[in-house]
């Protein structure tokens, strides 16, 4: 009995040892499918993204690098044309004794002029950088800015303006008696503005052209330090401001041809030659002379400005503006005297003519002496 009891003790005892090794075994059978399967995942997934990216980059390719774009060079702007400085070479003696006489002997009146031969340099000048008011002269560098815009094909001349309310002006000019919506083109308002001075017209191209601050500012660029619009016309009060210098720079850069084309300085010409007020430097002229000019008129102050040719195509540039009692007529006269001798002094000078573009062009302006007014479809 004593002998089985201890075989069966020491079969359990063997039993029991043998259990922790069978355990250990399981547990590393277990640990070791994890790892399998841990890897077997690991594989799937590498699988998977690279599928994935696959298709990605099948669906949605990657994009190549794009070379640095080279902007070509941007070419400088084309400079602003400027009008020319006065070159008064000669300062006439005898010229301006005969005005200075003339001048001091209208104790009322207060006269600002400037004549000039700009080819020779031989002029005569009073009171020239005086700033006064421009009156209707404000409207010589109106129309030179306008056809410096038909020149860069901002602006057709055959475009309609439509007049409405706020350009409707009183003083000169018979567009005011037009009803808002009338229309009228560019060239009409042009060659009105000037030859009968009309404010209307007037306003309706300071509008067109961008308004007084923006022409104010091609003044500028020009070299008009002083010749302002501050005002629609007719500015009566005379806050629109020039000197008789500057006005004859303008005319003379329109007779050079340097700040417009050839065709836009034989069309400026041609409606300044029209001017139907000829009561002051026109009356001092000789026989056979020819004037393109513009004047102005606000009864305190009366102004003209132009560019006289003799017979033989001699010219000279004249400028006067005299400041005289409230609609005083020894105003226009002391300007047509003071043109007759400039005249008479300038004819007896050397034959040299101011130089003129190569090819002055056939006037192409195309306007007849009708006024071209259409009413605006209603």
């Amino acid at each position: 009995m004593a002998s089985n009891s201890t075989g069966e003790q020491r079969s359990q005892t063997q039993s029991r040892r043998k259990q922790p090794i069978q355990q250990q075994l399981h547990q590393l059978n277990r640990s070791v499918s994890l790892s399998i399967q841990l890897v077997r995942l690991a594989i799937c997934g590498l699988g998977a993204s690279t599928i994935a990216g696959t298709t990605i980059s099948i669906v949605n390719p990657p994009k190549s690098p794009i070379a640095a774009k080279v902007e070509p060079p941007v070419p400088p702007a084309p400079p602003v044309p400027q009008i020319d400085l006065l070159d008064p070479t000669t300062a006439s003696a005898k010229l301006h004794n005969r005005l200075q006489v003339l001048n001091q002997k209208k104790t009322k009146l207060d006269a600002s002029y400037l004549f000039i031969n700009t080819e020779l340099g031989e002029h005569s000048e009073w009171g020239a950088d005086r700033v006064l008011p421009a009156a209707s002269t404000i409207k010589l560098p109106i129309l030179i800015a306008l056809f410096q815009d038909v020149d860069a094909q901002k602006v057709n001349l055959a475009e309609k303006l439509t007049i409405d309310k706020n350009s409707i002006a009183g003083g000169s000019g018979d567009l005011q008696a037009q009803k808002p919506g009338t229309q009228v083109s560019i060239l009409v308002a042009a060659t009105k503005m000037i030859t009968i001075s009309d404010n209307t017209a007037t306003n309706l191209l300071i509008a067109r052209l961008g308004g007084k601050s923006a022409l104010n500012q091609r003044f500028r660029n020009w070299g008009l330090s002083t010749t302002t619009i501050n005002r629609p016309l007719p500015d009566l009060e005379g806050t629109n401001i020039t000197t008789a210098r500057e006005l004859a720079r303008s005319m003379m850069a329109i007779e050079r041809g340097n700040i417009v084309s050839a065709a836009s300085r034989s069309q400026i010409l041609n409606i300044m030659r029209r001017t139907t007020g000829n009561t002051m430097l026109p009356q001092g002229l000789g026989a056979g002379a020819k004037i393109a000019h513009k004047t102005g008129d606000i009864g305190s102050l009366i102004a003209d400005v132009g560019s006289i040719e003799f017979p033989t195509g001699k010219k000279y540039l004249a400028v006067v503006l005299v400041k005289r009692p409230y609609n005083d007529p020894s105003g226009p006269e002391l300007v047509r005297k003071m043109s007759a001798i400039a005249y008479d002094y300038f004819q007896t000078a050397a034959p040299t003519p101011i130089v003129s573009p190569t090819s002055t062009p056939k006037n192409t302006s195309g306007f007849s002496d009708n006024v071209f007014i259409k009413k605006k479809p209603q």
